[in-house]
């Protein structure tokens, strides 16, 4: 932390003259990236779960790298080199209080219990999402939970909800009736991840009844409806549509519960440790010469503990698209990275999927280090016999190798998930 703190003292006293206008964008940027490591570091500090600690610190080295390949001054790079050290001094215990007034917003009493409500009509407290997210960051005094209730309508918005900005509660109306839409896209010459509807950074995110949606099209290449990075986050009854890379699960700990998710290709990626349950999986129609991926996960450490669960969910074609058997291959997933890791436990893959199941990511070569794996799956599409023969692939067959993937192990999710109130299933 004293490392942490000594590399944001120096950027703030360095001469702004020593930096052009881009370097001048990013040294804003890093600065929110080391307030950022600083809660990571204090909260690792004091935590009595190493798995947590592991995760936190992991996040740190993320961040610090991400500033580090926007600087290339060297003066930086030696001051925060040897930022991060192993830290294995754990204190204090976790708390597992529940909001009960949360549980009474899953019920659907969301005026009751707003801070603020966000009407088109006018009968809220503002009109837009944004407006409403920046008066939160003004108003809320300490971290406890803020809820902005967003009545029905269709919010053209894109939204960041920064780092600062946690136990930020947003709860809509229900899925296809509260709409935040948006189609940024990399064709337009948008980076992908300025691409996404909404970004959310702030930890215990909380996403209820709403639908995030890129409008871009299959055309525009990548276009991302929600980029995540929020710890112990929570969506639950929402809906993500778009086509190519539209949920983005950049990092930490996620939880989705009765979601839909609508896409084409690697429409669900990123290198967070994510459970999605009991949630629809719909897979929508490629342009012509292209195949189908679900997932992209990109796992690219042995160590780490990241990856994607996909349990007791369905994979399904988009009732409104043209998709048809033959079409397109479909595939449940392609390693983006070395160490890449999928698991789907009881799923139903009512769908055509190409016998081989999983699509080598570009090269053509074998992947004995990822970890993809299937567990009790039914349907037309999980059939196991004809699928790669990659070594890191593995048909799990007892209770006791897929345990490690269930909530309460792979996301130590009784600890956090009960004190949001919304439902979910702790086993395999």
């Amino acid at each position: 932390m004293s490392k942490t703190r000594e590399a944001i003292d120096h950027l703030l006293t360095t001469p702004r003259i020593m930096f052009d206008a881009q370097a001048k964008i990013i040294l804003r940027d890093c600065l929110e990236l080391y307030g950022d490591v600083i809660n990571h570091l204090n909260g690792s500090k004091s935590h009595t779960n190493p798995t947590d600690v592991k995760i936190w610190l992991r996040a740190t080295v993320i961040k610090h790298q991400t500033c580090l390949n926007g600087f290339k001054h060297s003066n930086f790079s030696q001051l925060f080199g040897d930022m991060l050290v192993e830290n294995n001094h754990i204190a204090s215990n976790l708390s597992t209080t529940y909001d009960h007034r949360l549980i009474q917003l899953a019920e659907g009493e969301a005026t009751t219990y707003a801070n603020l409500v966000v009407a088109q009509d006018g009968s809220g407290d503002f009109s837009t999402i944004t407006e409403a997210i920046q008066e939160a960051d003004n108003q809320r005094i300490g971290t406890e939970r803020f809820v902005i209730y967003v009545k029905a309508g269709i919010y053209n918005e894109q939204i960041i909800i920064k780092r600062s900005m946690t136990n930020l509660m947003l709860h809509g109306d229900g899925i296809d009736v509260t709409i935040i839409t948006n189609d940024k896209n990399i064709y337009d010459s948008t980076l992908t991840s300025n691409t996404a509807t909404v970004q959310v950074w702030g930890k215990g995110f909380v996403a209820v009844g709403i639908t995030f949606e890129n409008t871009a099209g299959p055309v525009k290449q990548q276009a991302i409806a929600l980029l995540s990075g929020s710890d112990l986050s929570v969506f639950y009854k929402c809906s993500f549509k778009g086509y190519q890379d539209t949920l983005c699960l950049l990092e930490n700990r996620q939880f989705f519960r009765e979601c839909d998710i609508y896409g084409t290709i690697d429409f669900i990626f990123g290198d967070a440790s994510a459970v999605l349950q009991n949630c629809n999986i719909y897979v929508r129609t490629p342009l012509p010469g292209q195949q189908n991926t679900i997932t992209a996960q990109g796992r690219n450490n042995p160590g780490s503990n990241t990856g994607f669960v996909i349990h007791n969910s369905r994979v399904i074609p988009d009732p409104d698209s043209t998709l048809t058997d033959g079409y397109a291959l479909k595939f449940l997933g392609r390693p983006w990275r070395d160490y890449s890791r999928v698991v789907y436990v009881k799923c139903d893959l009512d769908i055509v999927i190409d016998p081989a199941g999983w699509l080598p990511f570009r090269e053509n070569r074998t992947y004995d280090r990822v970890y993809y794996a299937e567990y009790m799956n039914k349907g037309m599409g999980a059939g196991t016999s004809g699928r790669i023969t990659w070594l890191g692939y593995h048909v799990l067959t007892t209770d006791m190798e897929v345990n490690q993937f269930s909530v309460r192990n792979f996301l130590l999710g009784e600890t956090w998930i009960p004190e949001t109130g919304l439902p979910f299933c702790s086993d395999i």
